[in-house]
């Protein structure tokens, strides 16, 4: 009697989360919370009218345990008469790549491999069979990154096309379930394995939570997460309602009155700002660092300055108006002031921007010995701000000419030299605070010269447009 009740609680949570006659994806590992799920769906197909195909990614991370697994769901398939789709990626390779660790790409490929596979045979859903316990180390992971309270919100049972119909049970009782239905499931030996971070977290933190703290901590974990998110869609909508009222859009850019966003909630403002750079197509998520950072540009108020921000996106201040912009777009290229985050540099190696007379760009280098060919170099630990500036002179600027006895003041310099007025108004610099590194195509600073042990470098260099280019 308990087990066809427990059965019956597994199979309400999928009858809930999904519609009579749904056109189905089953993500399925071979897991036990997979299998399970992909049980649960066949037992439901005549009554509920699924159509199923169940989809098994691949990672090339395992060898022979993974095509193993492989295999096992294939069979499971067969045994079934239920369509399967078997595809392989490799996770290491993009993680290379993308720089990205191989946990979140495989996440990416495993998403984008299911997503291929919804348009390929016109399903209305992918079915993962995430679990509470799943939901309590993802609300952790995201707690110890410092995450807002999209991430804190967790796993969301519906988002778009991903249904989620075990969110609200446990590990446990998918394994139960398992049991009481005699089905064979797999096991993944590389979730014991203590280099991954959610595994530490399922191994060490939520143990030691649940001995030392809270037996029901998953539960508790699981319920803050469904309590933040619903605080969260409450806070998006409410964000979303403003930005179609008071910001301006079109294909390439998003602008609005910054007096008006300053104005707002400290969760609405920053939100807008985000939705102004998601409108622009840009994959991923603007970080809380660079939402404050834009922020930042907007209290200062300085016109035209510019923001250099991921996805080939930038934002600009002027005259009371903030437009967040494809780079090359003409709002964006007016801007003489282009800031770089030095976080952000040192994580993607090498970052760009298009000046009216080449293209000006600023690498890490990571390294003892000093990078060749290059315009110039500077050591990393020397750099005393958290952002590089590419701008025009301003007063107070301080310059170390490169081979000279000291500093002096830019004014200075440009007297020494005798550099025409015009000119020194074009001249654009690359500076870190007041610290003037390079005049652009020019002199470079010395300020490092006696600098030994260093580890890393800033690189700069400029690559000058042709004659023939079109720009």
């Amino acid at each position: 009697m308990k087990e066809h009740r427990q059965i019956t609680e597994i199979l309400d949570q999928v009858e809930e989360h999904l519609p009579v006659g749904s056109k189905i994806i089953v993500a399925c590992s071979g897991g036990a919370d997979s299998i399970a799920l992909a049980d649960a769906l066949l037992l439901l197909q005549e009554k509920r009218k699924y159509q199923l195909v169940v989809c098994h990614v691949e990672h090339g991370l395992r060898g022979s345990e993974a095509l193993a697994d492989a295999d096992f769901v294939v069979e499971f398939c067969r045994m079934r008469q239920v369509a399967c789709e078997v595809l392989r990626v490799d996770a290491k390779k993009f993680a290379a790549e993308s720089k990205l660790s191989v946990e979140d790409a495989a996440r990416k490929l495993r998403y984008t491999v299911l997503f291929e596979i919804l348009s390929k045979h016109k399903s209305e859903y992918i079915v993962t069979a995430h679990h509470r316990d799943d939901q309590a180390e993802t609300l952790l992971l995201h707690l110890l990154r410092g995450s807002g309270a999209e991430g804190l919100g967790g796993m969301r049972c519906h988002n778009n096309s991903i249904v989620r119909p075990f969110l609200q049970v446990s590990r446990r009782m998918l394994e139960a379930y398992c049991a009481m239905r005699s089905l064979d499931y797999r096991t993944d030996s590389s979730n014991m394995d203590l280099y991954y971070t959610r595994n530490k977290v399922r191994h060490i933190l939520l143990p030691l939570l649940e001995r030392e703290f809270n037996p029901n901590i998953k539960q508790a974990l699981a319920q803050t997460a469904t309590l933040i998110a619903e605080d969260a869609d409450c806070l998006n909508e409410l964000a979303e309602e403003k930005f179609l009222q008071y910001v301006l859009q079109d294909d390439h850019s998003c602008s609005c009155d910054t007096a008006w966003l300053l104005s707002l909630p400290a969760a609405l403002c920053s939100r807008i700002i985000r939705m102004m750079w998601k409108k622009l197509g840009a994959a991923g998520l603007l970080t809380f660092q660079q939402t404050q950072q834009v922020i930042g540009l907007v209290h200062k108020g300085s016109s035209n300055k510019r923001l250099m921000l991921p996805g080939g996106t930038c934002a600009v201040y002027s005259y009371g108006k903030l437009t967040v912009a494809a780079a090359e777009t003409p709002s964006a290229i007016a801007a003489q002031n282009y800031v770089f985050d030095l976080a952000e540099l040192q994580k993607a190696g090498r970052l760009q921007v298009e000046l009216p007379n080449g293209i000006l760009s600023l690498g890490y280098f990571k390294g003892s010995a000093s990078p060749l060919g290059h315009a110039t170099i500077y050591p990393w630990h020397l750099l005393q701000d958290r952002q590089l500036e590419v701008r025009q002179r301003q007063d107070g600027d301080i310059f170390f000419p490169a081979g000279s006895l000291g500093s002096k003041k830019l004014k200075k310099y440009f007297n020494d030299i005798k550099v025409p007025p015009e000119q020194r108004k074009s001249q654009l610099l690359v500076t870190c605070g007041k610290q003037v590194l390079w005049l652009v195509g020019g002199k470079a600073a010395g300020w490092h010269e006696q600098e030994q042990g260093c580890e890393a470098w800033l690189t700069l260099d400029i690559k000058y447009f042709s004659l023939g280019d079109d720009k």
